[in-house]
């Protein structure tokens, strides 16, 4: 079966989102944006006359106003939050590594530290930092 590709554009109209496709022209309403690609999909199904799983949709939300500039000032923050939250792993395994180095216990470690003494062990493994965002726990 060959999979037939359509650019859609999103954006909103009033209370609904309006999706334009590409290449035929269509427009169809979406209630909520998450399901726009189920709507977009039903839409070509039916015009085209194809089985909706040979779509493949390359979705673009148009966002009203100045929401794409914060949301990427947003995603820019967040990496800098990331890249902070690495830093201070790092950080606080090479001070764990020197104090049990030092024959300091894990449970003084985790006090030094401020961190539980199961943290202390991963930390002391070398394992990766736990929680690492919002984001990734959605």
């Amino acid at each position: 079966m060959a999979t037939l590709s359509y650019d859609v554009s999103v954006s909103r109209d009033g209370a609904v989102w309006l999706l334009e496709i590409a290449p035929i022209g269509g427009v169809a309403e979406a209630r909520w944006l998450g399901e726009a690609d189920d709507v977009a999909r039903a839409f070509i199904a039916d015009f085209e006359g194809v089985d909706p799983e040979s779509i493949e949709l390359a979705i673009t939300v148009i966002y009203p106003g100045d929401v794409a500039d914060e949301l990427e000032r947003a995603a820019g923050h967040r990496q800098r939050a990331e890249d902070a939250l690495d830093a201070e792993w790092e950080a606080l395994g090479n001070a764990a590594l020197a104090l049990d180095g030092a024959g300091v216990t894990r449970r003084d470690i985790g006090d030094i530290l401020g961190l539980a003494v199961p943290r202390v062990r991963r930390i002391l493994r070398g394992g990766p930092r736990e929680n690492q965002s919002r984001r990734d726990a959605q």
